[in-house]
């Protein structure tokens, strides 16, 4: 009986006799095709913001920053203190401070860090963004080296090897007030981070240059921190926060990557899931629209129906019949979605190049990233398509039930 539900189904599905039924189960497949096609396109997007948020910039910075006026001599202590929390996977020391850049008749606000490289390899990416040069000649505190970001670069005009002057405030006052302090630095280094924001406004030099020009003696600003748990570092560096000031007994305070980056991260969360939601509502009216076609289907194959009724079929060979029906409509449908939401989302970055260069627009002028990352993630697609039949299948229930419960009797004495 099943061979026979799933032989009639096959049949209305390829229907050419009235047209009405076909046209009806394109508009169906077409709409459920939509909207898987919508659901893996944005859904693909949003996770492709959040991951690159966390691999470029939430990598490239610290998770976590304990501050105060600390003594080189101290960190040695303060390591090892660190290290005896488990989830700690490296520390730097670092000197932090604002100032200006020039280059001939350019000028701009830079965020200025001293680091030692080797230590700030143990807590950011930073190294493995370098394009040009080397950021290890950082430890030369001999001569001032200094390494900017790719955008900075060109909007300067510069390349390694070329000087350029860095004006710091000087924490020293004088008779006249603060004068700030200026210092020629050659360009060692050019990294690439992949977000304005920093490739236009981050500068690193030596941690020892830094402490020179900042007249800061042997003190540093703080010790940057690594997790193994980027989620978890606000509530690892309480407990390490506590035991260092136990230990050193001076104030000391800490921040996270949340202060800075933790409103974006979160925005771009609820964002995926918002969406997410809205479009689920829009495979949700597909499945509707699938239920409209069915009971249509329904109400034009009644006589059909009811024949076959006469002839034997019972109500269950009925009802699968639909079911059938409407789950190859949902099958086509999400399998057509499926492929061309694939193929979208592939190559979504060329698409998104072409229209811009065409229109001669720009769609990402303020974000953190100037392109439409995409991270296509094959048990997201398997999920949404799994989801999507399922609810497929259960809006062609009810068209089923109706056709299971119609009276030959009653349809064909008034044929």
């Amino acid at each position: 009986m099943k061979n026979i539900s799933l032989f009639l189904a096959l049949k209305y599905f390829r229907s050419r006799g009235s047209g009405f039924v076909s046209f009806h189960s394109g508009m169906a497949i077409l709409g459920i095709a939509i909207g898987l096609i919508v659901l893996i396109l944005v859904t693909s997007v949003m996770n492709g913001f959040q991951r690159e948020l966390k691999d470029r910039i939430l990598e490239t910075i610290p998770h976590a920053s304990i501050l105060g006026n600390i003594e080189l001599e101290e960190f040695s202590f303060i390591e090892k203190e660190l290290y005896k929390n488990s989830e700690v996977i490296g520390t730097a020391p670092y000197i932090e401070t604002q100032g200006l850049i020039s280059s001939g008749s350019f000028l701009k606000g830079i965020y200025l860090y001293g680091i030692d490289p080797e230590y700030e390899e143990t807590v950011s990416s930073i190294s493995s963004h370098i394009i040009d040069g080397s950021l290890s000649s950082l430890k030369d505190d001999e001569n001032y080296f200094v390494a900017i970001g790719d955008i900075l670069a060109l909007q300067m005009g510069v390349e390694v090897g070329d000087y350029l002057n860095i004006l710091v405030p000087d924490t020293g006052l004088g008779i006249a007030g603060i004068f700030p302090r200026t210092k020629k630095f050659k360009i060692s280094a050019i990294f690439s981070v992949g977000s304005p924001e920093i490739d236009q406004n981050f500068g690193y030099i030596g941690i020892q240059n830094a402490s020179k020009l900042l007249r800061m003696g042997n003190y540093v600003h703080g010790v940057r921190l690594k997790y193994k748990d980027l989620f978890q570092s606000s509530m690892e560096v309480r407990e390490d926060l506590a035991r260092l000031r136990e230990g050193l007994d001076k104030p000391l305070t800490a921040i996270t990557w949340e202060r800075t980056y933790g409103t974006l991260f979160e925005a771009i969360q609820n964002e995926r899931f918002l969406v997410a939601f809205m479009l689920f509502m829009l495979v949700i009216l597909s499945a509707y629209n699938l239920m409209s076609m069915l009971v249509m289907t329904v109400n034009e194959k009644k006589s059909q129906i009811a024949i076959l009724m006469t002839m034997g079929a019972t109500s269950s060979v009925i009802r699968n019949v639909f079911l059938f029906f409407g789950s190859i409509v949902g099958i086509v449908g999400i399998i057509i979605g499926s492929i061309v939401g694939l193929v979208i989302a592939l190559n979504f970055g060329d698409i998104i190049s072409f229209i811009e260069m065409t229109f001669n627009v720009k769609f990402l002028k303020v974000y953190f990233i100037d392109y439409f990352p995409v991270d296509i993630r094959p048990e997201w697609i398997g999920s949404i398509s799994f989801i999507t039949f399922i609810f497929c299948a259960l809006f062609t229930i009810y068209p089923s039930k109706i056709a299971s419960n119609i009276d030959p009797v009653e349809v064909l004495k008034y044929e």
